[in-house]
């Protein structure tokens, strides 16, 4: 199994990168287009987190530039038919912990927002990572998902807020990061809160 691999830059292609280490080994590792946009110079020094899949046609390497994104296509992966290239794909659109959020707000939007991930491909990854997912995020669950910090207790008043601000066009997933940022008074109105919200986002 290899871990990581640590090494320079020697070539880039549309959804890889070769990296030579040290010992003058050569790795072709697939990559999320977030890594891509980071380390697309030839000699970059980069160190990538790798997760090694064996198939009857190879051996592939797929490589983060963080443990959580690692931690995320391994969940992914574990999902019945939610191969790599939708996990890459998915890392590629969302942060580790949008997805998360995501997940467990069942925003089926956001993460067929990826490309090549559809409506059910989204449905089976929300009913089988619901409870696995906490991990990802800061401070959210899906008891607490729509309740912001003083508000705590006002569920309808957070739930009104969130569903109006999803009616404006923004997904779930950024209208509860957008409640969950504001910090409201225990009587805040669900109007006030939208206005505080849209300043966040």
């Amino acid at each position: 199994m290899i871990a990581y691999v640590e090494g320079r830059v020697s070539k880039v292609y549309d959804d890889s990168l070769v990296v030579v280490t040290a010992a003058g080994i050569g790795f072709q590792i697939c990559v999320p287009a977030t890594v891509l946009r980071e380390y697309r110079s030839i000699g970059t020094e980069i160190f990538l987190n790798t997760y090694m899949q064996v198939r009857e046609d190879g051996m592939f390497l797929y490589g983060f530039a963080e443990d959580n994104e690692l931690e995320m296509f391994k969940a992914l992966i574990g999902v019945s038919g939610v191969g790599p290239k939708v996990a890459i794909a998915l890392l590629s659109a969302l942060s580790p912990e949008d997805i998360a959020v995501a997940i467990l707000s069942s925003d089926i939007k956001t993460l067929s927002s990826a490309q090549g991930v559809g409506k059910k491909v989204a449905e089976k990854i929300i009913l089988f990572l619901k409870d696995k997912v906490e991990g990802f995020t800061v401070g959210f669950s899906e008891e607490d998902s729509l309740e912001t910090g003083a508000n705590r207790g006002n569920r309808d008043v957070v739930m009104e807020a969130a569903q109006a601000l999803n009616a404006l066009g923004y997904s779930m997933t950024e209208a509860m990061k957008a409640v969950n940022s504001v910090n409201a008074d225990e009587d805040v109105t669900a109007e006030e809160l939208i206005k505080l919200a849209l300043r966040k986002i």
